[in-house]
């Protein structure tokens, strides 16, 4: 009997260590069901977080690092030896604690580091196109700009003249025309003939100032430009006045010149050609001395004596007006002092037209 006493009780007492040590199994699983639970709480706070102001945001996370630790569940049985195992409870909490606070902290260090590394990103891409331009326009800024060397003032043009014989060219003839991809201006002459007219004045067609005036050599000799403005159509507009094979040259680049007054004496390019004018009026004021550079029609040129018979008077005339010096960028290649200079090189005679035109000038003037 005391036999069969003893084996129940050793049968109860391993009964008893097994439901311990069930229950002892059973919490790990809990504390890490709630352990997970606390973590996916911690990451709706975080989101939260990034999307509340700075100071809430703080806040939020403030308040997910100090927020106590879940107690855990207890099973339903208490175990006959209690002290151990709420110990290793409570150990089992403490962890799940901080393993929840570490993997918050981890991930708020993370998001700040990507959000950080695309703000960076987004700003360099942004900087970069913003700065070039503006070093690019400082540097502009400190380089020396002289004004006072390419602009001058003249008077807006009240009308224009011809440049022989003003106002009306007496005295002369137009002894060959413009004609485009041919002969881009007028040549002027005397209706004596020859070399008759040779030292006469010649005179600016308008208001206006000098933007050249030298010897270009070759079949120019030398050479006066005026640049004009004038009102039109309610705009401002600006043409060139180009006079050539000149005896001599009696202004200089930048003066003003007014309508009428004298600029030069007519020529025959040191001596190429009989005494005569080459006269042309541009619409494009770039061209210069570098005529094959542009289109030569009616694109860049006029018909000079068209132009001035139909501006011979305009509105709005006489008020100061800034005008550009420096627009013939193309000649700054040409090397005046390596062109050949046909100085004292009388050919002498003149075209067929420019004889034909001679006679029918001085038939016109004999039936008067």
């Amino acid at each position: 009997m005391g036999g069969r006493i003893v084996v129940a009780g050793a049968f109860c007492s391993v009964a008893i260590l097994t439901q311990i040590q069930a229950q002892v199994v059973e919490v790990p699983r809990d504390e890490g069901a709630k352990s997970a639970q606390q973590h996916v709480e911690a990451e709706g706070l975080i989101e939260q977080a990034e999307v509340a102001e700075p100071a809430d945001a703080q806040n939020v996370i403030e308040q997910t690092n100090s927020a106590p630790a879940a107690k855990p569940v207890v099973a339903q049985s208490k175990p006959a030896s209690g002290k151990p195992t709420i110990e290793q409870m409570r150990k089992a909490g403490a962890l799940a604690a901080q393993r929840v606070k570490n993997e918050a902290r981890a991930e708020q260090s993370h998001t700040a580091g990507v959000l950080s590394s695309q703000t960076s990103k987004i700003e360099t891409a942004v900087a970069r196109p913003i700065d070039r331009p503006v070093r690019e326009a400082e540097s502009m800024f400190t380089q020396p700009v002289r004004l006072h060397s390419e602009m001058a003032f003249t008077r807006l043009a009240d009308g224009f003249d011809f440049p022989v014989g003003k106002p009306d060219a007496r005295g002369y003839y137009k002894a060959r025309g413009f004609r485009p991809n041919g002969h881009l201006g007028e040549d002027w002459d005397g209706v004596g003939g020859g070399d008759t007219d040779l030292d006469d004045p010649i005179y600016s067609i308008g208001d206006g100032v000098v933007v050249f005036a030298r010897d270009c050599h070759t079949g120019w000799g030398n050479v006066v430009i005026v640049r004009h403005a004038y009102r039109e159509a309610g705009m401002t507009r600006n043409i060139d006045s180009l006079y050539a094979h000149l005896q001599k040259i009696l202004v200089h680049r930048g003066q003003a010149v007014r309508r009428g007054q004298q600029i030069a004496t007519l020529g025959n390019a040191h001596g190429l050609y009989d005494a005569h004018l080459h006269f042309e009026v541009r619409k494009n004021i770039e061209i210069g001395m570098s005529r094959a550079k542009f289109a030569q029609d009616f694109s860049n040129y006029y018909d000079p004596s068209q132009f001035i018979l139909s501006h011979r008077h305009l509105q709005g005339g006489g008020r100061s007006y800034r005008i550009a010096l420096n627009t013939f960028t193309r000649d700054a290649r040409i090397r005046w002092e390596k062109l050949p200079d046909y100085s004292r090189a009388h050919t002498g005679g003149g075209s067929s037209e420019s004889a034909a035109a001679l006679k029918k000038a001085l038939t016109a003037q004999n039936s008067h």
